[in-house]
């Protein structure tokens, strides 16, 4: 069976799944086994003959069991799962890219953590309740909010993330949330090579439990990229790039800078630096000669990746500009492996957002990112420890280490291999003319 039949079929269910009565079901359970455990703790209890005991409040709605489509970059998965979002006709339905997800999580968290500090001032002692624990607290918030939770590109890089998801999705799952993901990794390799992986494992149980899993495409062939198809970039690894991405020495780059100011002539100059909020109160700041409008925005690399921005101010810029220039891009290699998940990151809200995107860079997207994955020969202990380079300066420090293997690097390289390849044919289609055109401004365009 297709994942498009399989996905119609979870449509047809989910029709049938009344999920506040199943929580309102929950609901008198949890009650039932509260007041049964304050009876069988109290000091004047009375003995009950099993004639006299109540049965427990009966839960019976059936949950559909959600979706987790995994495969290779460009064939579909965020397509299917965008199809299987609209034509879903809930309105209690929440569709979010992983980054978004976790972004928004943690701010919950932190703004209950807040809440319960001025209610409760701070405690020298351990509460483990659950109406204290402030994960469990925003599942149950979640799961009144949304039947469905789709999101697209699911990945598990760190470590805070992985130690909360068992917490936070076994709770989603208790309270009848059904889960549509998509992912490059199949759920027994998220996260590979963590640290303290075996935390994480039991998510992975839990995920293969209350989703059906499904592969796209054969795990044994190379399956095309569509997206490098609308780019009109055939193969991968190729010299061949798509329309505004320009390969260029460092420096400034002519194209973008004629680019830019095809914009920029057609309106008026900005008065004033323009400042994006951000979640947590902070802002981003915007010269007034590298804006224009909502319409455009200019950037160079370092002044996006090598400074301390993230998920959040990567959202807010791709959620104001139409079309985001990105200057001076250089190769990124394991030495650096913050800037290379920055830019990841970044590509990754441009695209969520249908940005139009145009870049300058050292070299063609798939020959970005040098870095490349570890020997089995390395993984199981080489002598030649592999946090240094070939001139021996050491690349990272970590205290844990597998025969002299950083463990935070086993997992590095895995991950950012995999992430750049989609953010490498995110690129190309961000920088096509065909997305251009279909977004309307390919006629702006000057000619070098």
């Amino acid at each position: 069976m297709s994942p498009a039949q399989k996905l119609t079929r979870l449509q047809s269910a989910l029709r049938d799944y009344d999920h506040d009565a199943f929580l309102e079901q929950l609901q008198q359970f949890e009650k039932y086994e509260s007041e049964k455990q304050q009876q069988s703790s109290g000091s004047d209890k009375k003995e009950q003959s099993p004639k006299d005991e109540q049965p427990p409040p009966d839960v019976s709605v059936p949950i559909p069991r959600g979706f987790y489509i995994h495969g290779n970059v460009g064939t579909g998965k965020s397509l299917l799962l965008n199809h299987f979002y609209h034509s879903h006709p809930s309105t209690k339905k929440r569709r979010l890219h992983f980054h978004s997800f976790l972004q928004e999580i943690h701010q919950r968290i932190h703004g209950l953590n807040q809440q319960l500090l001025q209610q409760n001032g701070r405690s020298f002692h351990v509460d483990t309740s659950a109406h204290r624990n402030p994960i469990l607290r925003i599942a149950e918030q979640l799961s009144t909010e949304a039947t469905v939770l789709c999101l697209d590109e699911f990945q598990v890089t760190d470590v805070a993330d992985a130690m909360i998801l068992s917490q936070f999705f076994g709770e989603l799952w208790r309270r009848g949330v059904v889960v549509v993901a998509t992912s490059n990794r199949p759920p027994e390799d998220l996260y590979e090579g963590g640290l303290n992986r075996e935390y994480f494992l039991p998510f992975v149980g839990m995920l293969e439990q209350y989703c059906l899993v499904h592969r796209l495409g054969d795990e044994t062939s190379d399956e095309r990229d569509y997206r490098r198809i609308r780019a009109g970039v055939d193969g991968l690894g190729g010299e061949q790039t798509s329309g505004y991405f320009y390969v260029a020495e460092e420096g400034p780059s002519t194209e973008l800078h004629r680019l830019f100011q095809s914009f920029v002539e057609d309106g008026h100059a900005n008065d004033s630096p323009l400042a994006l909020d951000v979640h947590f109160g902070r802002t981003i700041s915007i010269p007034s000669d590298r804006y224009h409008s909502n319409t455009i925005a200019r950037f160079t690399f370092d002044e996006l990746c090598t400074t301390e921005l993230g998920s959040a101010d990567y959202h807010a810029v791709a959620n104001h500009f139409r079309i985001v220039l990105i200057e001076d891009i250089p190769q990124l290699t394991l030495e650096h492996p913050d800037r290379a998940r920055r830019f990841i990151t970044l590509i990754d809200e441009l695209y969520e957002a249908e940005c139009c995107l145009a870049c300058s860079a050292v070299d063609v997207p798939d020959r970005l990112f040098v870095g490349k994955p570890l020997s089995d020969e390395t993984k199981k202990g080489h002598n030649e420890t592999s946090d240094k380079d070939i001139n021996g300066k050491m690349l990272a420090v970590d205290v844990a280490q597998v025969q002299g293997t950083a463990v935070s690097e086993l997992a590095s390289v895995k991950e950012l291999s995999f992430a750049f390849r989609r953010a490498a044919s995110r690129l190309l289609e961000m920088c096509s003319e065909t997305l251009w055109e279909e977004k309307g401004v390919a006629k702006q365009r000057l000619s070098s």
